[in-house]
């Protein structure tokens, strides 16, 4: 039987090094691609490869597939996992770290996807796992541009699953809530580089109140496991949202509407 092969985003730490080491442990071979090195080689084994890319330089992108594709001869699994959150009120986040936000969490996702895809076309067979958000079907305050980034991945995942199904190539969204990673601190740091006049402190606050779950949730393996479970079923999930309050929260969004859920989160958000 054909070894598989996958290639894994952002998997120098959290949802992405879970899934590189869960998929190798599988028998999958992996090739984990982050910008830290130093990182993925913590992780090198006879079943996972480091790459150092930054998945805003698209040459890069197109060197690790060409990468995969010489060296082991097909791509099975792409795990689009490399992401960050830019926090902060519209009116303050700059269009720079707008653009920014989307370039790594919309562009970054897309250059993978439009890289593997004639490999998987030629091949017939291939499974694309976009880590989007439970944001990407609602909204929060303070995390607007990180929502508008995730809602557009969730269009684009929709879409392409509709576009190469008869391909045999699959298209399916994870979507978490709060895990515990590095993620969260991360946000909240470049949450402190945003200038915000002082009548935005309540809703600064109310941000900060809703992250602080963050140490009680469950740790990365729980989504690793889902990428596993979606690529090895013969019944993918179009989208799953996890853990158990994210799944709950989209569907609150759905039953509530949208003006009774954002009452209820701006209670949930008061400091």
């Amino acid at each position: 039987m054909t070894q598989r092969i996958a290639l894994v985003t952002g998997a120098s730490s959290g949802i992405g090094r879970a899934t590189a080491e869960l998929l190798a442990k599988n028998g999958y071979y992996v090739f984990a691609a982050a910008r830290r090195m130093y990182r993925l080689e913590q992780i090198r084994s006879d079943h996972i490869e480091p790459v150092a890319l930054d998945v805003a330089d698209e040459e890069a992108i197109h060197g690790a597939v060409d990468h995969a594709m010489s060296t082991k001869g097909r791509i099975d699994v792409l795990v689009n996992n490399a992401a960050y959150a830019q926090l902060g009120a519209i009116e303050c986040v700059s269009m720079e770290a707008a653009h920014r936000q989307f370039e790594v969490n919309v562009f970054g996702y897309a250059r993978f996807m439009q890289a593997v895809l004639p490999h998987m076309r030629a091949q017939k067979s291939g499974h694309i796992v976009n880590v989007t958000s439970a944001l990407g079907k609602m909204t929060i305050p303070g995390f607007g541009w990180y929502t508008a980034s995730k809602h557009a991945l969730e269009a684009l995942s929709e879409t392409l699953r509709g576009e190469v199904m008869e391909f045999g190539i699959n298209v399916v969204a994870i979507a978490p809530g709060l895990i515990k990673t590095e993620f969260v601190p991360n946000q909240l740091r470049l949450l402190e580089t945003v200038l915000h006049p002082e009548i935005y402190g309540k809703l600064i606050a109310g941000v900060h109140k809703i992250v602080s779950h963050e140490p009680r949730s469950p740790g990365p393996e729980i989504i690793a496991r889902a990428v596993l479970d979606a690529i090895t079923s013969s019944t993918p999930p179009l989208r799953h949202a996890l853990p158990l309050d994210a799944k709950l929260a989209v569907g609150a969004r759905w039953l509530l509407g949208p003006r009774l859920f954002e009452w209820v989160v701006r209670r949930q958000m008061k400091p």
